[in-house]
């Protein structure tokens, strides 16, 4: 067996160990996950604007989003390298963490000089790579949430993590206009760059806690894991779950403009009140969920959320639209939660960020089956009926739900023989 680190070295460390200091702990997925809301806003609200101004024609406008976000499709790789490779006394979460965060940065900064129109190719080679280090930053986050995360504190740390995630989201949603406008989007980029190195100084302070890894990669291990019944009604219960709400969320702005005849900045507004809430409901789900079992969790989850999305099929104006849209917000981040908790659940901590990025990869199997029905269901049948349906789709996930019992104690025995005491 190959041991991640010497125990004496761990014992003698003067570094703060992550699984003890909840403090650091938070912070560092806070941190981290406020980048991902950070970079998503840029990848698909702002960089079209941002390429459109340097006349860059919507074909390639459309093809620089899809290479930047063609590296999260191999996300389980990244999770695999995580899980296998450590570097030196570091670990094997920590090290991908500071690598994945500084050559973000660094990319970020060399895309001020470059003309997108004149340059593309190095403009889309500049933002491939950027998102090759922060999907590796965010699986290796992914792993170490997990590691460090005991089975009654999984919600809060969702809540945590979520929550940050589209706080981000929000905050950059609003701000990033107002700051090009104001300022410059060389400015901006400088921005980006400075703001993924913050983290920098609390990952270089901290420890990961060490396991020992075999010398080959378990594969065993994953198939074991799909084999047990629970991890499959789990995987189904993902897909579907997300299937129905998709099937909303892909529509809603189109119902909005459409079938309510609200303008353009009023749909923007809502939609995002209707993020907003879901920050809200990841940052207060967590904890409440926390003191359910994970059966009741769920249910409780997926009955809010489908309740919601019938009340949203049934709104008449805008007052109704800014009220349901944040509260359905909400019921989406208490599903994001249970859902995130159950995959926790369900992930051996020996292959933690592979099973993790395995768990995101079905979820959004789901999202891809829900937004390619959403269209031909409102051309068949309608905007409120097609979210009439989508709420039953959610509520059916019931049957699913009420299969699941005592996932917190599926690895309970692998991870007690993993982890190493300090």
């Amino acid at each position: 067996m190959e041991t991640t680190n010497n125990n004496s070295k761990f014992q003698n460390s003067k570094k703060i160990n992550l699984q003890t200091n909840r403090l650091l702990r938070y912070s560092i997925f806070g941190i981290i996950y406020l980048h991902q809301g950070f970079i998503e806003v840029f990848m698909y609200v702002y960089m079209a604007l941002y390429l459109i101004r340097y006349n860059v024609n919507l074909a390639l406008i459309g093809l620089t989003i899809a290479i930047g976000t063609a590296p999260w499709i191999f996300k389980i790789f990244y999770g695999i390298l995580s899980d296998r490779k450590k570097i030196g006394n570091w670990g094997r979460r920590l090290p991908y963490m500071i690598i994945g965060s500084f050559f973000s940065a660094l990319l970020f900064f060399m895309l001020i000089p470059v003309n997108p129109n004149a340059g593309w190719l190095i403009f889309a080679g500049l933002i491939f790579a950027a998102n090759f280090f922060n999907a590796l930053c965010d699986t290796s986050t992914d792993g170490l949430v997990v590691d460090t995360t005991t089975p009654e504190k999984r919600g809060t740390a969702q809540s945590v993590c979520w929550g940050s995630k589209f706080g981000g989201y929000v905050i950059a949603a609003i701000m990033v206009g107002f700051f090009v406008e104001i300022f410059s989007w060389a400015l901006y980029f400088l921005f980006m760059g400075i703001f993924l190195l913050v983290s920098l100084p609390f990952l270089f302070i901290s420890r990961e806690p060490p396991f020992e890894l075999s010398e080959k990669f378990p594969w065993k291990d994953v198939k074991d894991t799909f084999k047990k019944r629970i991890v499959i009604i789990i995987s189904l219960l993902f897909i579907f779950s997300e299937m129905g709400l998709y099937i909303t969320l892909s529509m809603l702005p189109l119902y909005l403009s459409l079938d309510l005849g609200l303008s353009i900045e009023y749909v923007g507004i809502i939609m995002a009140l209707g993020s907003g809430g879901f920050v809200v409901g990841c940052a207060i789900s967590g904890p409440i969920l926390d003191r359910f079992s994970r059966r009741l969790s769920i249910s409780i989850s997926l009955v809010f959320l489908s309740v919601m999305i019938i009340i949203v099929a049934l709104i008449q104006n805008l007052l109704d639209a800014l009220i349901f849209v944040f509260l359905a917000g909400i019921a989406w981040g208490f599903l994001q939660i249970a859902e995130m908790i159950l995959s926790m659940d369900i992930c051996k901590k020996s292959i933690s960020a592979t099973m993790f990025s395995v768990y995101m990869s079905i979820l959004n199997l789901g999202i891809i089956i829900g937004t390619g029905l959403s269209g031909l269901l409102v051309e068949l049948v309608g905007f409120r009926m097609t979210f009439i349906i989508a709420s039953l789709i959610v509520l059916s996930n019931l049957i699913l739900a009420s299969l699941i019992k005592d996932t917190e104690d599926l690895f309970c025995e692998e991870n007690e023989a993993t982890l190493l005491k300090n």
